[in-house]
C-alpha cells in the first residue's frame, strides 16, 4: 500500500501544471504627473488607469508589451515580464 501512495504522489508532482494569473499592477507618469484615465492595451485585453494613473490587470506570467496610450495621441510600447506572484510596474514616461 505504501508503494502504491508513493507511486501516485510522484505522478501527481510530475504532471503539468498550468500557472494561474497573477496581478500585473503600478502607476504610469508622464512628464512628471500621473497618467490619469488612459487606456493600456496588453495581449488581447484593455484597461485603463485610473484618476491617479493607477492600473492592474491581470494577466498568466510571461512577458508581455503595453501600449500605453498618451494624451499628445500617440502609444508609447513598454516591456514588463508578469511574474507567477503579484508584480508591480511604475512606469515613467517623458
Amino acid at each position: 500500500m505504501k508503494k502504491i501512495v508513493l507511486i501516485l504522489f510522484t505522478l501527481m508532482l510530475a504532471l503539468p501544471t498550468k500557472a494561474s494569473a497573477a496581478e500585473l499592477f503600478g502607476m504610469i507618469w508622464y512628464k512628471g504627473k500621473p497618467l490619469p484615465n488612459t487606456e493600456i492595451t496588453v495581449k488581447d485585453k484593455k484597461v485603463q488607469t485610473n484618476d491617479k494613473g493607477y492600473y492592474s490587470v491581470n494577466l498568466d506570467p510571461g512577458p508581455y508589451t503595453l501600449s500605453i496610450k498618451l494624451p499628445d495621441g500617440g502609444t508609447r510600447n513598454e516591456k514588463v515580464d508578469v511574474f507567477p506572484q503579484d508584480t508591480e510596474k511604475n512606469l515613467k514616461l517623458e
